[in-house]
């Protein structure tokens, strides 16, 4: 068998510049030019005066949109990089920030990590590589740095906030802080392990900084009693337990995204929401911050997006709208139609609901405790109320539009628009999950996200086009 000759002791000439050792149009060469392009007169007045110089921060920005392209997250890891790696050792410019300092770089500026976002949509419009003529918002949680380990109820909380003070104040020693704190064996920690529990409380023995343990704790406290929650994650205090698409609960953010026809990311952001029925006003107002839409522009969501003020909204803005009811969705999807959303008539002259046969009057408008409005409909002969949403007329307009064989097909561009898009971003660029804890902190990721993508899609459609 003959095999390729290798030279393991030869010295080996290395080309003058880093830059000959890296393809011919890799991405990397977009991504300096990118970052080139970007605003850092801020940075220059921060940095001004006394002390160490700093590392310029067209540098550190670099090395973090070069490590979401390349599936590496990790400050450690990207800190390596630069010192390991021809790519960013390039894009470094042959220096070798620290993991400190390009931890810090990112936690620290989240309005200009916003605005390099922003201009990646800009930078895609003057190449007129965006096509308005659909958009698509859609939501995916993404799990948050926290474990359900860490996540306690009221009862739980004061325990472990009586640990602590206990080290604090007297340094006593972890058995006997463990016996005064558990030796009762109080009961009503429910959905709680006592084992976790006393770990938590001998691994924060061994902490240095317990004053920013209070802090935690006191943070998840008031996390829990301002939004009447039942329970609260001490490592993520503003996380939130939520279903993902694979039925698991898990503690999480609510990503939303908004996408153009070709698949440019034209808005993001997160919330703490479990649905998405309340993002898509948001998002559109956002989408409106960064681009200029089209009159003929048409905007596909899914039936999570149905809420009769989204489609009030839409009718109001002029925005043509595609959004099924859940019913409608399960009949687009192929599904036994299992529900029974907006399941009547409406005659407008009486102002009657025809629900089969019988015809309900109009009775009265209250709202329920979620502070959602309701018109009650009543029927004397059936002793029987229907109850509607408040905006249900624009419900049954929308879904007498998307029982038109041309909305079912417009709609159905949504799935090649923006599923993708969250399938590039979790499977590619490998982002299933935040690195980063806390909702700002959490932004900040989702957005050096949504620049790797968009930098990745400019990049291939550029040389596509063979600019």
């Amino acid at each position: 068998m003959a095999y390729i000759a290798s030279s393991k002791n030869q010295n080996w000439l290395l080309p003058l510049s880093i830059k000959d050792m890296i393809p011919k149009g890799h991405i990397c060469f977009l991504v300096e030019e990118f970052a080139g392009s970007l605003n850092f007169s801020n940075f220059d007045m921060i940095y001004d005066g006394a002390g160490h110089p700093a590392y310029h921060p067209r540098i550190i920005m670099k090395v973090l949109t070069m490590g979401m392209l390349s599936k590496v997250r990790s400050s450690r890891k990207l800190a390596a990089g630069c010192r390991e790696n021809f790519v960013f050792m390039y894009l470094a410019e042959k220096v070798q920030p620290d993991f400190r300092t390009i931890a810090r770089f990112r936690k620290d500026n989240p309005e200009f990590v916003k605005n390099a976002f922003k201009k990646t949509v800009e930078l895609a419009n003057k190449s007129k590589l965006i096509d308005l003529s659909f958009i698509s918002i859609d939501g995916s949680m993404l799990k948050a740095y926290a474990g359900k380990k860490r996540y306690f109820d009221k009862k739980g909380l004061d325990k472990l906030d009586k640990a602590i003070d206990k080290m604090v104040e007297e340094d006593i020693a972890i058995d006997e802080i463990e016996e005064q704190i558990f030796g009762d064996k109080e009961e009503g920690l429910t959905g709680i392990d006592e084992r976790d529990l006393r770990r938590i409380v001998r691994d924060y023995k061994k902490s240095e900084d317990k004053k920013k343990i209070k802090k935690n704790i006191k943070k998840a406290k008031n996390e829990l009693e301002k939004y009447s929650l039942k329970k609260v994650s001490i490592s993520d205090p503003e996380s939130r337990m939520m279903q993902n698409k694979k039925g698991f609960s898990e503690l999480s953010y609510n990503t939303q995204i908004s996408v153009s026809r070709n698949q440019i990311i034209l808005s993001n952001d997160l919330c703490q929401d479990k649905h998405d029925a309340h993002q898509f006003i948001p998002q559109i107002k956002n989408i409106k911050e960064n681009v200029k839409l089209r009159k003929d522009t048409k905007f596909g969501v899914d039936c999570a997006y149905s809420d009769g003020k989204n489609i009030k909204f839409a009718e109001d803005e002029g925005i043509n709208l595609y959004v099924p009811s859940r019913a409608q969705a399960q009949e687009l999807e192929g599904k036994e139609q299992t529900l029974n959303h907006d399941n009547y008539e409406y005659d407008a002259k009486k102002d009657e609901l025809i629900v089969g046969k019988h015809r309900f009057y109009f009775k009265s408008i209250y709202t329920r405790k979620s502070g959602k409005k309701i018109i009650m409909y009543y029927n004397d002969q059936l002793k029987k109320k229907k109850d509607v949403p408040f905006y249900f007329r624009e419900r049954l307009r929308m879904k007498a539009k998307m029982e038109k064989p041309e909305s079912k097909k417009v709609y159905g561009t949504r799935k090649i628009t923006v599923e993708p898009v969250y399938g590039n971003i979790k499977e590619n660029l490998g982002f299933r999950g935040f690195l980063l804890r806390g909702m700002k902190s959490a932004k900040i990721e989702l957005n050096l996200a949504c620049i790797a993508h968009n930098l990745q899609k400019i990049w291939r459609m550029t040389a596509a086009k063979g600019c």
